[in-house]
């Protein structure tokens, strides 16, 4: 039995070349666009800042915690709170307006591979209110992870308030659940994106409706999608890879004028504990580093352009191995079969 996600492998390369050869500047940059907001060419950064200061030999000890370590922070809680639930308000805000583009730009994406053609505003219109129904069902799966993720905060606070029996036994129970939904919440979402959207399309109907039509496919043909799980999962460690790698070199070219900036600024405020103690300039911290994450998306999107073209290409050829019924791309699958 030929397996569709093994042999598609090739196919998906042609047919990824007929889009994007001759190289159209144009068109790249509308598909740069289309990538930025699918969120898939992403990298992560890290940072720690703190200070601590120990107490006079003549003074009483500090509050300690139930570890017996003492805590010194450098600002009062109380001082920063409204900025950082402001930060997280704001982030929140931002992430739900970038989902819901991003769930617009997925009905893009597909229709532009499909067609051959990248127009973002007639695809957009035309797949909205199916647009609508897949940041809703997004959101619903977010949701799923709420309750683990709750949890764990409330371990944290048990922990901090002398608890740290009660702590362990939370963390027992919602680790586990966090890794096990989230595992769950990934797949769904992913056969949602590369398999029920397709579907969407070609029968006009929501999302619901697209996972019922799905679902026979899926279940009739679970070899193939299992087959096809384990293929993607290794292209997926392949991109990491080369996202790790493009990522770093970018990210710290990107990252240069901010290291300056930051020298420059933190001994203008007085030292890292007085920066910290400064609302404002907590807030413009934030804000410089939002906008280097946003520009360093951007830049990775020009570059996986072709990445993420080669990984939709590679779903369509094998949805439409699998259920004839669901092929988007019959004619572009003809012609690069005979080619090849």
């Amino acid at each position: 039995m030929p397996w569709y996600a093994v042999e598609d492998l090739d196919d998906a390369l042609d047919a990824t070349k007929s889009l994007l050869t001759p190289f159209d500047a144009r068109q790249w940059l509308k598909l740069a666009l289309v990538v930025f907001f699918l969120g898939n060419a992403s990298s992560g950064s890290s940072w720690t800042a703190g200070s601590s200061t120990d107490a006079p030999p003549d003074a009483p000890p500090g509050p300690a915690g139930p570890t017996g370590v003492e805590v010194d922070l450098p600002f009062a809680f109380g001082e920063v709170l409204p900025v950082v639930l402001g930060i997280v308000a704001v982030a929140l805000v931002v992430g739900l307006v970038y989902s819901l583009v991003g769930s617009v730009m997925e009905f893009v994406f597909v229709e532009s591979l499909r067609r051959q053609r990248v127009r973002i505003r007639p695809y957009a219109d035309q797949h909205f209110g199916q647009a609508l129904r897949l940041f809703a069902f997004r959101v619903a799966l977010g949701l799923l992870v709420v309750v683990p993720v709750l949890g764990i905060l409330a371990s944290v606070v048990s922990f901090a308030g002398g608890q740290p029996g009660f702590s362990v036994g939370l963390l027992a129970v919602f680790v586990p659940l966090l890794i096990f939904l989230g595992i769950a919440v990934a797949v769904v979402d992913g056969f949602t994106t590369n398999f029920v959207v397709p579907v969407m399309i070609l029968k006009n109907v929501g999302i619901l409706d697209g996972w019922r039509r799905f679902w026979p496919a899926l279940t009739g043909q679970w070899e193939q999608y299992g087959v096809y799980v384990l293929v993607r999962f290794g292209l997926a460690l392949a991109v990491g890879l080369l996202a790790s790698v493009v990522g770093g070199i970018v990210g710290a070219l990107l990252a240069a004028p901010l290291a300056v900036v930051g020298v420059l600024a933190v001994p203008a405020f007085g030292g890292p504990a007085a920066l910290l103690s400064n609302p404002v300039a907590v807030a413009v911290a934030v804000a410089l580093l939002l906008g280097y994450l946003a520009l360093l998306t951007a830049a990775l999107s020009l570059v996986f352009v072709p990445v993420q073209t080669y990984l939709r290409y590679h779903a369509l050829l094998v949805l439409g191995d699998t259920e004839s019924d669901f092929d988007l791309i019959p004619e572009l699958r003809r012609d690069v079969r005979e080619t090849g």
